[in-house]
């Protein structure tokens, strides 16, 4: 091999990461741990493989994984993701389950005081979309009340303007990004 080829073989190198399609097999039932101590159930990433390209094998592949949670114990799963490398799938698989019950959170804590026809200023964590529990009068009342302000969203709520799931998503994930 000269030297010309050396060199085009290596200018045709990528030195950047790609995204590419990862399959994910994810638990999301809760630990035993997590149910007694009542903490935030989070998604455990059992396994991640990149996506054949070829059709056939990628559905050869799907079959396999899918079989793979068939028979596995559980609430296991498999997803489909666009990440860079195996560790971004992995952690794209948590942060979305994350969020989701954020939302989830977020929209009970609303629904419950709606529920009761009531009406003022709400805190609602960003990271879990949780509250204190209490209603305020105001929103300078909401905030000063919080141990973190800066880690929570104060809004107001109505029966007359109920919050969707996806409105709550919306909303922590917009102030997730103001965060950063």
């Amino acid at each position: 091999m000269n030297s010309s080829s050396q060199t085009l073989t290596a200018s045709r190198l990528q030195l950047y990461k790609a995204p590419a399609e990862y399959l994910v097999i994810a638990d999301d039932g809760p630990a035993v741990d997590d149910v007694r101590e009542g903490r935030t159930p989070e998604r455990r990433v059992r396994y991640v493989e990149r996506r054949a390209v070829d059709p056939v094998e990628r559905q050869l592949q799907w079959d396999e994984l899918e079989g793979d949670c068939l028979d596995a114990e559980g609430t296991v799963r498999l997803l489909a993701l666009t990440a860079v490398s195996h560790g971004h799938a992995a952690h794209v698989a948590r942060r979305e389950f994350a969020a989701f019950n954020a939302a989830v959170r977020m929209g009970d804590e609303i629904d419950r005081h709606l529920e009761r026809g009531e009406r003022g200023w709400l805190a609602i964590r960003i990271a879990d979309g949780s509250s204190d529990g209490e209603l305020y009068d105001d929103y300078e009342d909401a905030v000063a009340a919080q141990a973190h302000p800066e880690a929570c969203t104060v809004f107001p709520i109505s029966p007359l303007c109920p919050w969707t799931p996806r409105m709550c998503a919306e909303h922590l994930e917009f102030m997730t990004h103001l965060q950063n």
